[in-house]
């Protein structure tokens, strides 16, 4: 790894084209070159203007970086191992070194170039999920890096929570720390691309790592009409206890691996952290100018209203370009699991919109301000009713105990007749119409 703090950093795009550049020193900024503005696209095209202007974001939570950029530095797992990397070799947690930490290991289309670190094998080596689960626990320790050496070359992506970039085969081994582009599916046939979120947590008390309840939490976004991408529960009996990691397959790179998505969160976007509804659905109209994008928008709001999903914070929604077709579209739904507790303080999207489980009066209005009217609300709330009714068949194919999938149960129900109670209409606005 390089030991001195970069001067500037070059965006790229997957196939190396290069995109802009960020510079210090003083507050970063960001600008496009000249040749991306003649041939390329926008990459976040609701804040940041398109031209040769320098763009900055007076923002501590965005790394002082433009939302788009930031959205490719980890959250709070990621900066623990990034973090033991940077400090191993004596360099500051700088906007830019993180960038070049991320190198060309980001989820999603960009690379930032040059790489902080060239001298790391990228060759694909397989793994067990025990050896993971324990290096992850070694990050918690602040153990050195060299404790934690798989998770260092798999990379990582979002989220508080362990997880590793890594390949599953066909027959469930598992390979980390290769290159998406070198040759995977030739030397692999049948790998899938994906994100392991590991069963770590061995401490009583602390928040559960394992992956069943998301798992079901998935298949039952899916029966409620919801984009989601796929998932597997890997479950391992090798160590002291059953641990159930849960694998998702990546949606920002194609099945072939020759492709990536564009990827932006919410946050990024509006490059904002204090989101609501409204924002997400209007930004989804602004971008996709496609009214099913918009519905399938007024969906994820209700589904994680009726399930109890309150951690649907800005990070947790995200869109994707396709410079195939020139299309913005929401990214498959992910990080959809319970995250409720009456009295609790959230800082989603359903509290920051409606201050708590909003009445379901409430979601039809907001609904409407985007012409989901009436019926076509009641259709999209029945379907995800009907698939949260059938929770426990979804609870059983993820081997959940009896207990737990009562106690999401009584959630569900408690949500449900909070749903119903009447608020005070708000005046009636201007339907929202599409370009």
């Amino acid at each position: 790894m390089k030991t001195t703090s970069v001067p500037s950093i070059g965006v790229h795009w997957y196939n190396f084209s290069a995109v802009g550049k960020v510079l210090v020193p003083g507050e970063p900024r960001f600008a496009y070159l000249p040749e991306w503005l003649s041939a390329g696209f926008n990459l976040s095209p609701i804040q940041i203007p398109f031209t040769e202007t320098f763009h900055r974001v007076r923002e501590k939570e965005f790394d002082f970086l433009p939302g788009f950029l930031a959205d490719s530095i980890p959250d709070q797992w990621g900066q623990k191992i990034m973090a033991a990397d940077l400090a191993k070799y004596g360099l500051k947690i700088t906007p830019l070194n993180k960038l070049a930490w991320v190198g060309t290991r980001g989820i999603g289309a960009l690379k930032f170039l040059p790489p902080a670190s060239e001298d790391r094998s990228s060759n694909w080596e397989s793994v067990s999920p025990l050896y993971l689960a324990r290096e992850a626990q070694e990050v918690f320790k602040k153990s050195p890096p060299e404790a934690f050496e798989h998770l260092l070359k798999a990379g990582t992506a979002g989220g508080a929570f362990p997880k590793a970039n890594v390949a599953l085969l066909p027959d469930r081994t598992l390979l980390c720390g290769g290159d998406v582009a070198k040759d995977l599916k030739a030397q692999h046939p049948g790998a899938r691309l994906g994100i392991l979120k590991l069963d770590s947590e061995d401490t009583p008390g602390r928040p559960s790592t394992d992956g069943r309840l998301e798992y079901a939490y998935l298949a039952m976004a899916r029966a409620a009409g919801i984009r989601t991408t796929a998932a597997e529960l890997l479950s391992d009996e090798e160590g002291e206890r059953v641990r159930n990691h849960l694998f998702v397959v990546r949606f920002d790179v194609s099945e072939a691996g020759d492709h990536r998505l564009h990827l932006v969160t919410l946050a990024g976007l509006l490059e904002r952290f204090t989101l609501t509804y409204s924002n997400l659905i209007d930004a989804t109209r602004r971008l996709t100018n496609d009214r099913r994008e918009v519905a399938e928008a007024v969906r994820r709001m209700i589904f994680n209203a009726r399930a109890g999903n309150s951690d649907d914070h800005g990070k947790n929604h995200s869109f994707a370009f396709d410079d195939r077709t020139g299309e913005w579209k929401l990214t498959p739904a992910y990080d959809l699991t319970l995250n409720y507790s009456e009295g609790r303080l959230y800082h989603g999207l359903l509290h920051q919109t409606f201050g708590g489980t909003p009445a379901l009066n409430q979601m039809r209005e907001l609904a409407g301000d985007f012409l989901i009217l009436g019926d076509e609300f009641d259709v999209i709330d029945a379907q995800v009713k009907a698939a949260i009714d059938r929770w426990p068949a979804f609870a059983a194919d993820a081997f959940l105990t009896q207990a737990e999938t009562d106690r999401v149960s009584e959630i569900h129900r408690g949500i449900a007749e909070r749903l119903q109670l009447q608020t005070p209409s708000r005046p009636l606005k201007t339907p929202r119409r599409f370009r």
